[in-house]
């Protein structure tokens, strides 16, 4: 109801530890183009301990974060709600966030860029199968195609951070990470090798959200043409 009453702008608002949602003022300058509450009004709620989450709208989507959500998100610690609408209709809205438990199987979630997208299932298979929490990196949809230099290169840009060095190929582990450049210039795609020429990972249709885009388990042999890298993680 917010995000249709305030359109084209960004609503704001937050639950509360009742779970009632409490609406904010949205202070952005452009307030059609992103959500920011006021500094002092926020300080308090956190302090106070009586936010469960920060919510907010996209008008005209798209139906995932942004990289700025992505990182608030990270830097305030507290599960993020999206809601994308046209100003007729509301989507799902949606939630993520670390800190939020996620009890659903490996296999068969619905693709969501930066929520539930192929990197997210290699962090989320590292924790269940390592107990190792990988780091998140703030990314926008489509960010392969960033022009700007090194930018768009995020696998092989952050891959030594997350500590994973590069692998032989011919040998893969159970737990190797495979890269692969799918009708990109860089890697772009990502899986884990599991065993026997299987592989666990999330593919898109080219949508940032696509609930029919299940994550699943197959051979990788489809996968082999576009696989540039195999990483692991010691």
């Amino acid at each position: 109801r917010h995000a249709l009453d305030v359109y084209p702008h960004e609503c704001l608002g937050f639950i509360d530890r009742d779970g009632d949602y409490i609406r904010l003022r949205n202070m952005a300058a452009s307030p059609e183009l992103s959500a920011i509450p006021d500094r002092r009004e926020l300080a308090e709620l956190l302090h106070s301990g009586n936010i469960l989450a920060l919510c907010h709208s996209h008008p005209g989507g798209p139906d995932c974060p942004s990289e700025a959500d992505m990182r608030s998100q990270v830097e305030l610690d507290i599960p993020f709600v999206i809601v994308a609408t046209n100003g007729q209709a509301c989507a799902e809205p949606f939630a993520w966030g670390d800190t939020l438990v996620d009890e659903s199987p490996l296999v068969g979630r619905s693709f969501r860029h930066g929520v539930t997208d192929c990197y997210a299932l290699i962090r989320a298979w590292y924790l269940a199968e390592r107990e190792i929490e990988l780091p998140d990196y703030p990314r926008n949809w489509e960010w392969w195609l960033d022009e700007q230099a090194g930018e768009k290169d995020l696998y092989r840009r952050y891959f030594a951070d997350a500590q994973f060095a590069p692998a032989d190929r011919r040998r893969p582990q159970i737990g190797d990470v495979w890269l692969a450049a799918v009708r990109s210039a860089v890697p772009n795609h990502a899986g884990i090798y599991l065993d026997a020429g299987l592989a666990l990972h999330h593919p898109s249709s080219g949508l940032p959200f696509d609930p029919v885009r299940l994550s699943k388990r197959e051979s990788l042999a489809r996968w082999t043409p576009y696989i540039t890298h195999w990483l692991r993680r010691d």
